[in-house]
């Protein structure tokens, strides 16, 4: 686990973000081209969002499954705020603030503490 402190405000404009359960089925469209390795997602209600790739298996047919649950939380950040990063995935990092809430946090808003 490695500690970080946010280089800047960040604030998460997405408000129907898309949660998945391990097994749920999505279609998978275009990678984020500025996020490699994430994948935009379509589950059977229509609901879309960016997932990372490696948590997708192939069922066949353009059908996927996921290998785990996902959470699409994505962490409000002020300057300065401190972090632990749990878990990276291409980029973003899984994050615990001081505060008890868990998100993911772009790589670019995490500066390293000695």
């Amino acid at each position: 686990m490695s500690r970080f402190t946010a280089n800047a405000d960040y604030e998460d404009k997405d408000e129907t973000p898309l949660y998945l359960r391990a097994g749920d089925e999505v279609s998978v469209g275009p990678a984020d081209r500025a996020w490699p390795g994430w994948v935009w997602a379509v589950n059977k209600d229509g609901r879309k969002g960016y997932i990372p790739e490696i948590l997708l298996e192939p069922l066949g047919e353009g059908r996927f499954a996921l290998m785990e649950d996902f959470d699409p939380t994505v962490l409000t950040l002020k300057r300065g705020d401190e972090l632990e990063s749990l878990r990276q995935i291409h980029g973003w990092h899984w994050c615990k603030a001081r505060d008890g809430k868990e998100g993911w946090v772009a790589g670019y808003l995490l500066r390293p503490v000695d």
